[in-house]
This record gives structure tokens, C-alpha cells and sequence, in this order.
């Protein structure tokens, strides 16, 4: 358990700097071409961060050994990151055209099912298609990812020959995933607007969103640190 703690911990304060990597990115006026140069070269390290901190996380979780050595590792494999990223990709995408497409013509989907079966009732279709899609980027894409990720921080590029798919369909993973991401931030972002009518309009209402926007942070790395702990283990 300690060496959760420790993971929790590396993940919230890596992620900050990743946030911060991104915030500065977006500061950088693109006026030319060195703004342009500078913008390119905070989102490469960016993602070499993003990678430092995801590898060393799913090391220190699945891998005996000190937080130092995961670390070393990951600093050199940091870059591989770039494919568990086109992975996610790869799901995500055509998931959400799929589900935009069948958005958009929910009309003509409704009375093609009037007219073929005699539904009239297809409001429960239209929620399970969107839950569908929604597995299918956020679990199916997250699964394969982290098997992947796994994969390439343990043996590097000798990883793409592992059975990281397989690993990524495995159904106890994607229910745990699945789990994991409904309760540590679907479910907190569902909170995101909500406090109590009794506040007063003083400082206790910014601190209050305060308090909430770090425990729902804290929920977050939480919920992925599970994800990250679901990686195929190395001895």
C-alpha cells in the first residue's frame, strides 16, 4: 500500500506539471515563426513529461523495485509514449464520428425503427448506443493504451511483441477500468456545478470550490493510478 501512496502521489504532482506544460502552451502567442518553434517545442516536452510520468507510474505499480530505478527507466523510454497515444487515438476517433453520425440522424434512425419494427419508444436505444461508444473510447481505447504502455516501459520497443492486445481485451481489465473511470471522474464531474444553497457570498464559496476541485484532482489520479495498476505485471 505504501507503494500506492507513493504512485498516487508522483501521478498528482506529475500531472500538475503536465497541466502546466499545457497552460504554457497556450500562452504562447503564435505570431511567428520562433513563436511557432517554441510552441512545438513545449508540446514535445509536454508529451516527454506526460510519458515520464506515466511510465514511472505504471512501473512503481507493477514492478518490485525502488521508485528511483522506475524513474531511470521511464526517462529514457519516455518517448514511446507516442504510441500508446496513437492507440487511444485509434479508439477514440472513429468512436465519437460513429456517435456523432448516429446523433445527427437520430431522426431518420427513429423512423426507420417506427416503420421496420413499430417501435415508438427509442430513447432507451439511443442511451445504450451512447453508453456503447462511450466504452469504447474511454474503455476499450483506455485499456489497450495502458496494456501497451505497459508493455513499451518494461521492454521497450521489444514490447510491441508481447500480447499487450490481448491484455487490452481481457474483461476483468476493461470492468476494472471501466470501474475505476466511471467513479474517479465521470462520476466527480457530475459534482462539478454543485454547492450548497447555504453558503454564504464570502470567501467560503471560493473556498469551497477550491476544496472541491482538489479533492475531485486527487479522485482523479486516484481512479487512474487503478487504471495504471491494471498494466500486465513484470516480475
Amino acid at each position: 500500500m505504501s507503494r500506492f501512496r507513493a504512485a498516487l502521489a508522483w501521478l498528482c504532482g506529475g500531472h500538475a506539471v503536465v497541466a502546466g506544460c499545457c497552460w504554457l502552451l497556450l500562452q504562447i502567442p503564435e505570431a511567428n515563426a520562433w513563436m511557432l518553434a517554441a510552441s512545438l517545442a513545449v508540446a514535445v516536452a509536454a508529451v516527454w513529461v506526460a510519458g515520464v510520468v506515466e511510465m514511472t507510474g505504471v512501473l512503481a505499480l507493477g514492478i518490485s523495485g525502488p521508485m528511483s530505478a522506475a524513474l531511470k527507466t521511464s526517462i529514457r523510454r519516455a518517448g514511446l509514449i507516442v504510441f500508446p497515444l496513437a492507440v487511444f487515438a485509434g479508439a477514440w476517433f472513429p468512436a465519437g464520428a460513429a456517435a456523432e453520425w448516429f446523433a445527427r440522424n437520430a431522426g431518420q434512425i427513429d423512423a426507420w425503427i417506427i416503420v421496420k419494427i413499430g417501435w415508438t419508444r427509442t430513447a432507451w436505444i439511443h442511451g445504450g448506443l451512447a453508453w456503447a461508444f462511450a466504452f469504447v473510447r474511454y474503455g476499450i481505447g483506455t485499456s489497450l493504451a495502458v496494456a501497451l504502455l505497459g508493455a513499451l516501459a518494461a521492454d521497450g520497443l521489444r514490447g510491441f511483441a508481447s500480447r499487450w492486445v490481448q491484455s487490452g481485451f481481457a474483461w476483468k481489465r476493461l470492468l476494472t477500468i471501466s470501474l475505476a473511470l466511471l467513479a474517479g471522474i465521470w462520476l466527480p464531474w457530475q459534482l462539478a456545478y454543485w454547492r450548497p444553497a447555504s453558503l454564504p457570498p464570502t470567501w467560503v464559496q471560493p473556498a469551497f470550490a477550491a476544496s472541491k476541485l482538489f479533492a475531485w484532482y486527487v479522485a482523479g489520479n486516484l481512479a487512474w493510478a487503478v487504471v495504471l495498476r491494471t498494466a500486465p505485471r513484470r516480475p
